[in-house]
């Protein structure tokens, strides 16, 4: 859906070279929006890894995650998987909040994060299902086996503290290992090193 950094490409306040290029329409510089992904091992029922800012964006974009005809409202979307807490992947899912049923989930440090801010009381808790995931299982999601794993990232820019290097490594940043159809997909979007 998007593979630009925070704020996508080019930035909104970012002089760079890269960023004028993207600006001037170069197209070895092309325009992205944040890092986002949907996976599906049917074609049918979509997986959203991240709910970046640019969610609305992404989906009017993407035809496969249109709502269907037939029904007045309705979304392919079955699942979001959240690989931590920063602002660039959580706000999206506050595009999700019109009574779409939906299962939710991700580390318990970054469903803490939600349950802290009465904002994310909008994804009305009668549709959209939470379900923590801990680094290391492996579990099922539409067909999808997903394996998660702690990677060395960054905790949220506005959970960091004063002189902290704001590095967790206990799972408040994932990877993820998809596996469908016979091929793997790994998804690291927030790694601070390898």
């Amino acid at each position: 859906l998007g593979a630009g950094a925070g704020g996508g490409f080019p930035q909104w306040n970012s002089a760079g070279p890269g960023c004028l290029r993207a600006r001037a329409g170069d197209p070895a510089a092309p325009p992205r929006s944040q890092a986002s992904i949907a996976v599906s091992a049917d074609g049918e029922t979509w997986l959203l890894v991240n709910a970046s800012p640019d969610l609305r964006e992404q989906i009017a974009a993407t035809p496969a995650l249109h709502p269907r005809a037939g029904t007045l409202r309705n979304s392919p979307i079955a699942a979001v998987l959240l690989t931590g807490a920063e602002v660039d992947t959580i706000a999206g899912l506050l595009h999700l909040r019109e009574r779409h049923a939906f299962t939710l989930l991700g580390a318990p440090q970054s469903l803490a994060v939600l349950d802290a801010n009465p904002i994310f009381r909008a994804l009305n808790p009668d549709f959209v299902t939470r379900r923590a995931i801990a680094p290391g299982s492996t579990f099922d999601v539409l067909g999808i086996s997903v394996t998660a794993y702690a990677v060395p990232g960054k905790v949220p820019l506005f959970a960091e503290g004063a002189g902290d290097p704001g590095l967790a490594e206990d799972g408040e940043a994932m990877g993820l290992a998809l596996s469908a159809g016979g091929g793997t997909l790994h998804y690291i979007p927030g790694c601070a090193m390898m």
